[in-house]
């Protein structure tokens, strides 16, 4: 949790960019706007992560309203889901209710966020016993801001992947999956100094439909590479990698591809049709766009295999 919690007041501050504090907020991610408004005499900062990311006031897709609470309590409902880590979600009803605790503070909630059905508009309720009141805050602290993110997408908008996202100098879009491990952030760090390559995200990369095509866009949420863009691409070719003694592609059939995809994705376990909606979408992106697993030789020869095959 963030430096601006009690208990880790202490804690020495970034040295980087420092971000003026205000009463309201706005941000876009994959072409979806947040906006958030204090009440009170809260005020709030975001992360650096989201600098890039920050659009002039208007209109909000994502309207939240934030507030302190004196306390919180922890729901005596049975939970939805359970992430088994900071958060679990339940059903109200007018919508649903994230409730965050961390063992680290005791068994009383932190912050809550109370959405309506359609995840358009909410309140985030962050208790006064576990943050510095006097300093700035950012309320959507990870997970909520990507928890919100991956569950107004289920309602019909896209999909977030576990993915680098990677427009090469001739504009086509390359997304690169793979789970922890199978070398995403590696993949990001050979393309980084080409002229007229974008770098989406090393991480984190949102799926969605524009006129027509598959688009795919960056997020705040990066890996080891550190690498976040508001930019988008046009999706050409989708790459499932895997760590190999020679670089080779073997193409998959839209099947296979779509459930490679849905494993690589985040979804939203609890809602049905958040899961009928994901299968749908990525089936789409299986059949529209080219898909295959990618073994590769971490060195420059990848990205030339992958230049060559595109040309």
């Amino acid at each position: 949790m963030q430096a601006s919690q009690k208990m880790f007041k202490q804690r020495p501050e970034s040295t980087g960019q420092s971000f003026p504090s205000a009463t309201h907020l706005f941000y876009q991610i994959g072409g979806i706007t947040f906006g958030l408004h204090a009440e009170g005499d809260l005020l709030l900062s975001p992360e650096r992560d989201l600098s890039a990311f920050a659009v002039e006031p208007g209109s909000s897709d994502i309207n939240l309203q934030v507030c302190w609470a004196d306390s919180l309590k922890v729901p005596t409902s049975t939970p939805l889901f359970h992430s088994g880590g900071l958060w679990s979600l339940f059903a109200e009803p007018s919508g649903y209710r994230f409730s965050f605790l961390s063992p680290l503070l005791g068994m009383t909630p932190y912050k809550e966020a109370w959405l309506d059905s359609e995840f358009r508009s909410g309140r985030v309720l962050l208790s006064r016993r576990f943050f510095d009141t006097e300093r700035p805050v950012y309320p959507l602290e990870y997970p909520l801001d990507e928890l919100l993110m991956i569950h107004r997408l289920s309602r019909g908008e896209g999909v977030e992947v576990h993915a680098v996202g990677i427009s090469d100098e001739n504009g086509r879009g390359h997304l690169f999956l793979g789970h922890s491990g199978a070398g995403k952030s590696t993949t990001a760090r050979l393309w980084l100094d080409r002229p007229g390559v974008r770098i989406l995200s090393d991480d984190r990369i949102i799926l969605r439909v524009r006129d027509g095509q598959i688009w795919m866009h960056g997020t705040p949420w990066h890996g080891d590479a550190g690498i976040a863009s508001p930019d988008s691409a046009l999706l050409t070719g989708i790459y499932l990698l895997e760590h190999g003694n020679s670089n080779e592609q073997f193409p998959l059939p839209p099947g296979r591809a779509a459930a490679e995809l849905f494993t690589r994705s985040f979804v939203t376990h609890h809602s049905g049709e958040g899961i009928r909606f994901t299968l749908e979408f990525l089936d789409r992106v299986a059949r529209e766009v080219p898909c295959s697993i990618f073994k590769f030789v971490p060195d420059e020869t990848a990205v030339e295999a992958i230049c060559r095959a595109g040309a």
